[in-house]
C-alpha cells in the first residue's frame, strides 16, 4: 500500500468523516521529557504481503472522494506516562503507552461514480510490529457535485437577502464591507465512524461471525444552518442516518468488527448522498428552530440543538401521525413514551401502543403485555400474549406454554383442570420442537432435567440441550445455568459454559469466577478466560464492576504464579487498572490491590 500525503488545504471539501484519529497523549516536556521517546515516522508502517487484512469494497458516489486512514499502534515501541489512580498522588505509577502511526489511501470518482477495493493490513511490519487499532473512512463531496453547487447558490442567495435587509434597516451598511462569512465554501466535518477490529474468541460461532461480510451503507444529507447574528451566517454540515440523534457538533460514531483467523475481513462500504433531503436550522435571538422535509419542526430555547437522523421516527412525526400503519403507530407511541423529541405524554403513548398492538405490531404487543404484567393484570397479560401468538410471535407461544408448566420448577404438581392445561401445553411444546424451534427444544430440556418433573429424563434432556445449542449457540448459557444453579452439577454444565464464554464476555467472567471456587478450582482455565475478559472487556463496554474484578483476579493469579508462570510486572499493571475501576463501584478487593501495588512497586 502506498502512502498518501495529507490532501491540500486548498481543496474545497464536503466532508463526511467516518472514524476518529487516536487522541494525542499530552505531557509536560520540561519535567517528564525523559520519559518519552520521539514518535516514529509513518514510513515505519510497512505491511507484510501475507498479513491478515481488511478489504473495503463498494461503490463511491459520483463526484466524491474517499480517504482511507489506518491508525496503527505498537506495544514494542512505547512511551511512558505518570498516572495517579483515583487522584491518589501518594501512589503514582508509570503507565506504558503504545506509540502510534498512520497509513493513508485516497481515491476519487468522476460523474459516473466508481467501484473500489482498498486493502488495509491488520499487522504492520518494521521493527515496531504495528497493529491496526482503528480505521477512518472520510468521504468528501467535490465542487463538481450538484449538491455542492446547490449549496453555493443557496448561500449566495441567503447572504444577499441578509445584506438587503441590513441595508434597509441601516443605510450606512451599504458602504461597509460585505457580510463576513466562513473562509470555506464547504460542508463541515460532522460525523466520525471508528471501525475497531476486535479479536474474536475461540468459538466456531465467533469465527463464523468474523467471516461474515460486514456492510455499512450510510445515507448522508446536508444540514443548512442559518444564523444571521453570527460571523458565519450560513453554514452547512453533513449528518448521517447512522446515529439516532446528534447535536450540530456531535461527530463520534463507532462500529466494532470481530476478527477470526481468516486472511481477509471484507467490509462492504456503500455511501449514499440524499441530494433531495435537507434539514434547515434557523437561529433567532431567543430560539432555534429545526425543520425537517415532511414539515416536522422542533424549537429549542438555546443552542442545545438536537438533530434527528434521516429515516428515524423523530424526524418524521408529521408523516407518522397521518399514517394508519401499525409500525408507524408504534413509532409514534415510542416518541411520546420517551419524551425526548416531544414532551412526554403517557396517555398518548398508551393510545398509540394499543392501536399498534391491535393491528398486529409485535413490538407493541410485547409492550402491552409487559405493562399488564407490571400492573399485575394477569387476564390482560394473557390476552396480549394470545394475540401476539396469533400473529406468529414464537416468544409469546413459549410463554403461554410455560404458564401451566411453571409450577413444576417450584416443586409443585398440577391437578384437575390445571393438569389438562399442562398436558396440552406439553403437546404444543412438542409441536414447536418438531417444527425445528431451538428455543422450544431448550425449554423442553429444562423440564426434562428437573428431577421433580413428570417429564424427567436426564439422557433426553442433555441431547435436547446439545441440539438446541448447536442450532442456536446463544442458548448455551441457559443450559449452563440450568445444570449449575438448578442441578448444582458443574461437571455437566461445563461444556455449555465454555460455548457461552467463547461468545459472551459476561459468561466468560462468570465461568472464571466458578473456576476460582474451591470445589472446582482450575487456575489454568480461569486464567485463560480472565485473559479474554481483560483483553476485550474495555473495548466491548463490559460492565465496570465485572471488568474491575477480572483485572484483580488475573493480577492475583499472575502475582502468585498460579495457572502459569508468575509475571509481577503485568500483575502490577492489572492491580493498578483494578484500582482505577474500583472508584466507580462498591467492591471488596481495592485494599488488597493497593497493598500489592505497594509491595510490587520498585523503590
Amino acid at each position: 500500500m502506498g502512502l498518501i500525503q495529507q490532501r491540500s488545504a486548498t481543496l474545497p471539501s464536503f466532508v463526511l468523516a467516518m472514524a476518529g484519529a487516536l487522541a494525542p497523549y499530552s505531557a509536560s516536556a520540561s519535567f517528564w521529557g525523559d520519559l518519552f521517546r520521539r514518535e516514529l515516522p509513518v514510513e515505519q508502517v510497512t505491511a507484510p504481503a501475507d498479513s491478515q487484512r481488511f478489504e473495503f469494497v463498494g461503490a463511491l458516489p459520483a463526484n466524491t472522494q474517499l480517504e482511507l486512514v489506518g491508525y496503527y499502534a505498537s506495544s514494542i515501541c512505547t512511551r511512558k506516562e505518570i498516572r495517579f489512580p483515583g487522584g491518589d498522588i501518594a501512589n503514582p505509577y508509570r503507565a506504558t503507552l503504545e506509540k502510534t502511526s498512520v497509513l493513508r489511501r485516497l481515491i476519487s470518482s468522476d460523474g459516473q461514480g466508481r467501484e473500489f477495493s482498498l486493502p488495509l493490513a491488520l499487522n504492520g511490519g518494521g521493527d515496531c510490529q504495528w497493529r491496526l487499532d482503528n480505521v477512518m473512512l472520510d468521504v468528501t463531496i467535490l465542487p463538481s457535485h450538484p449538491l455542492w453547487q446547490k449549496t453555493q447558490t443557496l448561500k449566495n442567495e441567503y447572504l444577499a437577502k441578509l445584506q438587503d435587509s441590513a441595508a434597509v434597516k441601516t443605510p450606512a451598511i451599504q458602504s461597509s464591507s460585505p457580510v463576513k462569512v466562513s473562509p470555506h465554501d464547504e460542508f463541515y466535518l460532522n460525523l466520525e465512524l471508528n471501525i475497531e477490529p476486535i479479536r474474536a474468541g475461540k468459538g466456531e460461532d465467533n469465527l463464523a461471525q468474523a467471516a461474515t461480510e460486514q456492510s455499512i451503507s450510510p445515507v448522508y444529507y446536508p444540514v443548512f444552518i442559518h444564523n444571521p447574528g453570527d460571523e458565519q451566517p450560513f453554514e452547512v454540515r453533513l449528518n448521517s442516518n447512522l446515529k439516532q440523534t446528534s447535536s450540530l457538533w456531535d461527530r463520534a460514531y463507532s462500529k466494532m468488527v470481530p476478527l477470526g483467523k481468516q486472511a481477509v475481513v471484507r467490509i462492504n462500504f456503500n455511501p449514499q448522498i440524499a441530494t433531495d433531503y435537507q434539514v434547515d436550522v434557523w437561529y433567532q435571538p431567543d430560539r432555534v428552530a429545526v425543520n425537517y422535509p415532511d414539515g416536522t419542526q422542533y424549537t429549542y430555547a438555546n443552542g442545545e440543538v438536537k438533530l434527528y437522523a434521516y429515516g428515524k421516527p423523530e424526524s418524521q412525526i408529521n408523516t407518522l401521525a397521518q399514517s394508519a400503519k401499525a409500525e408507524d403507530k408504534r413509532l409514534l407511541a415510542r416518541i411520546y413514551e420517551l419524551g425526548h423529541a416531544l414532551p412526554r405524554d403517557e396517555v398518548k403513548a398508551q393510545q398509540y401502543y394499543r392501536e399498534a398492538a391491535e393491528a398486529g405490531d409485535i413490538v407493541a404487543l410485547r409492550w402491552m403485555r409487559d405493562q399488564a404484567g407490571y400492573g399485575g393484570r394477569t387476564d390482560e397479560k394473557i390476552y396480549w400474549l394470545e394475540r401476539a401468538a396469533s400473529f406468529g410471535d414464537n416468544a409469546a407461544k413459549l410463554e403461554l406454554i410455560r404458564l401451566p408448566l411453571s409450577v413444576i420448577e417450584r416443586g409443585l404438581v398440577n391437578t384437575g383442570v390445571d393438569k389438562v392445561s399442562e398436558t396440552q401445553a406439553w403437546q404444543q411444546l412438542n409441536q414447536l420442537v418438531d417444527q425445528g424451534m431451538p428455543e422450544a427444544r431448550s425449554l423442553m430440556a429444562f423440564y426434562q432435567v428437573l428431577s421433580c418433573s413428570p417429564y424427567f429424563n436426564t439422557t433426553t434432556a442433555l441431547e435436547n440441550y446439545r441440539q438446541s445449542v448447536k442450532a442456536q449457540p446463544d442458548l448455551a448459557r441457559d443450559a449452563a445455568e440450568t445444570y449449575y444453579y438448578f442441578k448444582e452439577d458443574f461437571e455437566q454444565s461445563e461444556e455449555f459454559w465454555i460455548i457461552a464464554a467463547e461468545r459472551d464476555l459476561y459468561a466468560a467472567a462468570e465461568l472464571a469466577n466458578i473456576l476460582l471456587l474451591e470445589p472446582y478450582r482450575d487456575t489454568v482455565n480461569a486464567r485463560f478466560w480472565l485473559e479474554k475478559v481483560t483483553t476485550l472487556g474495555a473495548k466491548q463496554g463490559l460492565q465496570v464492576d465485572i471488568l474491575g474484578n477480572a483485572y484483580f483476579q488475573l493480577a492475583t493469579l499472575l502475582d502468585k504464579g498460579e495457572g502459569g508462570s508468575a509475571d509481577p510486572k503485568r500483575a502490577l499493571a492489572l492491580y493498578q487498572q483494578s484500582i482505577e475501576m474500583a472508584a466507580r463501584f462498591s467492591n471488596d478487593y481495592e485494599a488488597k490491590a493497593k497493598e500489592r501495588v505497594q509491595a510490587l512497586t520498585p523503590l
